[in-house]
């Protein structure tokens, strides 16, 4: 061994068993769950996830690592024969002839997205760049069924708006489908890889167009507010199955002519928007309907997929939903959602039972992790508001430690299966001690149009009063010390910390803010170019900087702007390649605080964006936010890890 190797492994010995325990009166002597390693939440070599089967189902494709780093792995189910493809792939479907494997891939979070392919007819394929296109974003629109080709969409001719292409990856031939005259927001094309319709923009409002004759005819148009989007065409038709909201409140599963604009609706909710839809490959009709009030709830249209699919909750609320399917209509993959994490199981045929292929990071720690539940609460101004609570397992709940952790987007919401960002760094907090609760506040989608438009002009307003009376629930029902509430989020949800750090500093005792937006004149000024056709939205719902009295509404909304009211520590965190929330707004803020002499801690993050991929980034993440909430709030700490030391080598 090398002295240098013996010094880290002398280092590793002395420092990994440096956990802290918990300093908070109601989590000392509980018997809390065992403490989980950053690394687990992380860098669990065997946590796997998106399993999808080929066509012809000879083919599994899923995403997980190899050594410790992101590969998408492939198995012919045949023989077992597996083959590791070393790309950080977002995501990836497989070619309608089953022979590709195409994969969009973003290596640097700069959303600089390429879409590759790899030729699983040979076994020495290496993957091909079919959008060598520098400084682009190119992502994968639909694979055409039947053949090799796949359509996908590109902004390579112009950064704004993206036009559409059907690549062949045999030889990497592109023909221009159609090229967007700068309004068409998204294009509709059939399993065949035509192009049936397009979305433009008008205003706010929006109508559809279908090819005719050379040209464009307009069928149909939705006002203001309303969203909708196609599920599948129906063969032989002017008619499609859609997830509409227009002309109600809630989006419903419906049967739309595109000629007249007349729908039929075929399935809604009373309380939330149906959020998916899974379409049968034989018939072209719906199999099922997904949507969460609270819990995940599945709508069955086929008594035949109902009884294979049910026996997988186990009996128990979990999201049961089907990823990938072949064209037999009998062979598919199955995702099997809880709280606590992802299972993933190949469904061969009716008679067989289901095989279990693998589970998501943190599945395996199950009976370590935490419990969440939906909660309700209402309003200042009488809205009711809905969201989740997770307690640390083990304590007492009572005047627990809390972190009040707000989901980005604005326009995205918080589930109670354990999905994205927020559902490891929630299972990760609880955790460490800490009571989190989750809040779906005004503006968040899956509510319906009425909920998400009432957070109009409400930045730093009525959606950040949503927060603050979601802590004096918490509070009031017991849960809560009122003297040790943080808050932590990502994108908006690190907006909405810097407004409490800055805005409601007595309810806060400290905030993390990661990829979060301190000036919001300056974020809308400084978009990246795509955003362009998005852009009235934001001026509906944020305000428009090029107005002057709108600016000094955005700027008095912007954090940047109040740091002389900061009262507690923050923990600031941002990647460098951000390409949505530029970089500089988090270094101005840093530097706005400093030199107001509040307390601030800033990580950058190398090699990553709006959001890490690097798995080396998230532990640095979860390490600095670990340490700082204990110090904050008295939570638990499991000290350095033995992983950053091979984080150097990454």
């Amino acid at each position: 061994m090398t002295p240098r190797i013996l010094i880290a492994l002398a280092w590793a010995a002395l420092l990994g068993g440096c956990a802290v325990g918990p300093t908070h009166p109601a989590l000392q002597d509980q018997p809390l769950s065992p403490l989980i390693p950053v690394r687990e939440f992380v860098a669990n070599v065997e946590g796997t996830g998106q399993y999808r089967v080929s066509p012809d189902g000879a083919w599994l494709a899923w995403k997980g690592v190899s050594g410790l780093k992101p590969a998408v792995w492939v198995k012919t189910l045949a023989s077992g024969e597996t083959r590791a493809i070393p790309l950080p792939a977002q995501s990836f479907v497989w070619s309608g002839d089953s022979r590709f494997l195409l994969l969009t891939v973003d290596r640097t979070g700069d959303e600089d997205t390429h879409v590759f392919a790899v030729d699983m007819a040979r076994s020495d394929a290496q993957p091909v760049d079919l959008t060598p296109f520098k400084g682009t974003r190119s992502r994968i629109q639909r694979r055409v069924e039947n053949s090799a080709d796949v359509v996908v969409t590109s902004n390579e001719r112009d950064k704004k708006v993206f036009d559409l292409l059907r690549i062949d990856p045999a030889t990497g031939a592109r023909t221009l489908l159609a090229r967007n005259p700068g309004n068409v927001m998204s294009w509709s094309v059939d399993r065949d890889g035509r192009l049936r319709a397009r979305s433009v923009q008008d205003g706010e409002a929006g109508y559809l167009q279908v090819p005719e004759g050379g040209d464009w005819r307009t069928t149909l148009r939705w006002q203001k507010g309303e969203s909708w989007w196609i599920a599948d065409f129906v063969p032989g038709t002017h008619t499609a199955w859609a997830v509409s909201g227009r002309g109600r409140d809630k989006q419903a599963l419906v049967r739309i002519d595109l000629e007249t604009g007349a729908e039929q609706v075929f399935h809604e909710e009373a309380e939330v928007d149906v959020e998916q839809v899974l379409m049968s490959r034989r018939t072209h009709a719906p199999l099922a309907a997904y949507s969460t009030p609270g819990y995940p709830r599945a709508r069955y249209f086929d008594a035949a997929l109902a009884a294979r699919l049910g026996p997988l909750s186990g009996g128990a609320p979990a999201a049961v939903h089907v990823t990938s399917m072949a064209t037999d209509g009998q062979t598919m993959t199955v995702s099997v959602g809880t709280d606590r994490g992802w299972k993933y199981y190949l469904l061969r045929d009716a008679a067989a039972p289901p095989e279990l292929l693998g589970e998501s990071s943190t599945a395996g720690l199950a009976s370590a992790l935490a419990a969440t539940r939906p909660i309700a609460y209402t309003a200042r101004d009488g809205l009711q508001i809905h969201g989740y609570l997770t307690l640390p397992a083990g304590a007492q709940a009572r005047a627990l430690p809390m972190v009040l952790l707000v989901h980005g987007g604005p326009w995205a919401r918080d589930l109670w299966t354990y999905q994205g960002s927020n559902r490891s760094v929630q299972q990760f907090l609880a955790n460490r001690g800490y009571a989190v609760l989750q809040v779906n506040y005004r503006g968040s989608t899956g509510y319906g149009r009425a909920f998400m438009e009432k957070a109009v002009g409400e930045f730093a307003g009525k959606m950040h009063d949503d927060l603050v009376d979601g802590v004096r629930w918490a509070v009031a029902e017991g849960l809560a010390d009122p003297a040790r509430v943080a808050i932590y989020g990502a994108s908006y949800g690190g907006y909405s910390a810097l407004v409490g750090a800055t805005m409601t500093p007595e309810t806060f005792a400290c905030a993390v803010d990661a990829v979060g937006m301190s000036d919001l004149s300056r974020l809308i000024e400084n978009a990246p170019a795509y955003w362009s056709l998005g852009l009235p939205w934001w001026r509906r719902y944020v305000g428009d900087p090029a107005d002057p009295a709108q600016r000094k509404v955005l700027d008095a909304k912007s954090p940047i702007n109040h740091v002389s009211n900061v009262r507690g520590p923050l923990l600031i965190m941002h990647g460098v390649n951000d390409p949505r929330v530029k970089f500089d707004q988090s270094e101005r803020m840093v530097a706005a605080l400093r030199r107001a002499g509040k307390q601030v801690e800033f990580v950058s993050f190398q090699d990553d964006g709006h959001g890490n991929q690097k798995w080396t980034n998230n532990l640095a993440m979860y390490r600095h936010a670990e340490d700082f909430l204990a110090r904050c709030l008295g939570g638990r700490s499991s000290g350095f890890d033995y992983y950053q030391l091979g984080a150097w080598a990454f």
